[in-house]
């Protein structure tokens, strides 16, 4: 098995101003076989804007996870300066045209001083490979904490696993992912002038990754990044 894999933080739809791009037009633009993303929002009566991407363009396997599922968009301090008047939920989303065998979530913890709260990851299992999909507090003391209980779930199971998300470290931090390398290397955030890689694909072993990169911007505040995963025994 191959899959192409993109990791995109959404950031509610909104750009660095806070102004709307389309979900459904960056998801297009990445194209690949499984999509990871993180601050999937869900307004208050309608369908998120993860879901709506997934259905447009073609991934029949979805799978959300409201991290925080009742507020205003205001709270969640995603958007410096005036947020929409909406309330909703707040979290994960994968998106696949690869069938799954199973998906899981893995609770990480919270972080004093996060107004998300708890946090949990996503865990989807492929035929032969594992894909986590998380994003860490930006709490950046607390942020290695949840990744060590993130893998003390996953070393439990011995499985081919590719972590990927919105890590909210740089790069020479995410080596503390003992057993994990990181995969696609450059700058990723704020996206109109990257200072810092938050985002993150970490190999683990048994999984082989080529064409690893970070993407040119989407729309979001974030770069995507992406890679071509080859797991093997």
């Amino acid at each position: 098995m191959v899959i192409r894999l993109a990791s995109l933080n959404l950031h509610c739809g909104l750009d660095h101003r806070g102004a709307p791009f389309s979900v459904k037009q960056a998801i297009a633009a990445l194209d690949t076989d499984v999509i990871v993303a993180q601050e999937n929002w869900r307004a208050h009566g309608s369908v998120s804007l993860a879901a709506s991407a997934a259905a447009d363009c073609g991934y029949p396997s979805f799978t959300e996870l409201d991290l925080v599922p009742d507020t205003p968009l205001a709270d969640l301090e995603v958007v410096s300066g005036t947020a929409p008047d909406e309330k909703g939920a707040w979290g994960l989303a994968v998106l696949s045209r690869v069938p799954w065998t199973r998906h899981l979530t893995v609770p990480i913890g919270a972080a004093p001083g996060d107004v998300v709260g708890e946090r949990s990851a996503q865990v989807i299992e492929f035929p032969g490979l594992r894909i986590v999909n998380v994003h860490l507090t930006h709490r950046l003391l607390h942020g290695p904490a949840q990744l060590r209980r993130l893998l003390a779930v996953l070393r439990a199971d011995v499985m081919p696993t590719v972590i990927a998300g919105d890590l909210n470290m740089c790069r020479p931090t995410v080596y503390l992912a003992r057993g994990f390398r990181p995969a696609a290397r450059g700058r990723t955030w704020p996206a109109h002038l990257p200072l810092a890689q938050l985002d993150h694909v970490l190999a683990g072993d048994g999984v082989r990754v080529t064409n690893a990169m970070v993407g040119p911007g989407v729309g979001s505040d974030h770069l995507p990044v992406r890679a071509t995963i080859f797991p093997h025994s």
